[in-house]
């Protein structure tokens, strides 16, 4: 996707310009100086070589920030000037990609900080939604619409479902039956009752006591053999 990128320059310098210092600073380390935007704008000729790649690589990613930030993808589409389906597509294989980073991590206990980093990450792509509707799409059946409905109705997080009262859902929530609500709270207790035991095993992981302990004992006996 790097390849068919082709940037709107003064998109890119506005995004650009959004940046703090710091963040500027980060972009020119990348290979994409400020200098080389302000040129591209006023149709200059550049002189020094940068790579193309690097330009567009942070193109995209001022797209996949603004999509984080809850913009939809048609609001994105018209402020950088590109195809719906081709941000959709990259959406969709920065979100793959970027679970797969994380399964990755998950599997080395020296990657504990990005695995942090990156599960959020994931869920903001895989979801594309308002942070506070993330929890609610976690639960089997419930699309963007339907979360919407929900958070507005009360229902702000997953323990609000799992102890929810299908009758009052039903009320609640337009065009809702009493099956969908029963689907819905039974979902999100199970996820849930999942959650709770991932966390208990945690807890119970950092409170056992490690077997290779270090002990006064055994350092007694070491000196003893010493002797």
């Amino acid at each position: 996707m790097v390849a068919q990128c082709n940037p709107d320059w003064m998109t890119y310098f506005r995004q650009f310009n959004l940046l703090d210092p710091v963040d500027q600073k980060v972009a020119g380390n990348v290979g994409v100086p400020e200098s080389f935007l302000a040129r591209k704008v006023s149709g200059q000729s550049v002189k020094k070589n940068v790579d193309e790649r690097a330009v567009n690589r942070l193109y995209l990613s001022f797209i996949l920030y603004a999509l984080m930030k809850d913009l939809d993808i048609w609001c994105v589409s018209g402020k950088f000037n590109m195809p719906r389906g081709f941000i959709q597509n990259l959406l969709n294989s920065s979100a793959s990609f970027s679970s797969c980073v994380l399964h990755f991590c998950e599997e080395l206990d020296e990657f504990w900080a990005y695995k942090a980093l990156l599960l959020d990450v994931t869920k903001k792509l895989s979801y594309c939604v308002k942070a506070e509707l993330v929890p609610l799409m976690e639960v089997a059946g419930v699309l963007e619409a339907r979360a919407k409905q929900l958070y507005n109705a009360g229902y702000t997080t997953l323990a609000h479902l799992a102890n929810a009262d299908p009758q009052v859902m039903v009320k609640s929530i337009e065009h809702l039956s009493k099956r969908q609500a029963n689907q819905i709270i039974s979902s999100a207790k199970m996820l849930l009752n999942e959650k709770t035991e991932a966390l208990q095993e945690e807890v119970e992981e950092l409170l056992r006591l490690p077997a290779d302990l270090p002990s006064l004992i055994t350092k007694n006996e070491n000196v003893q053999t010493i002797e």
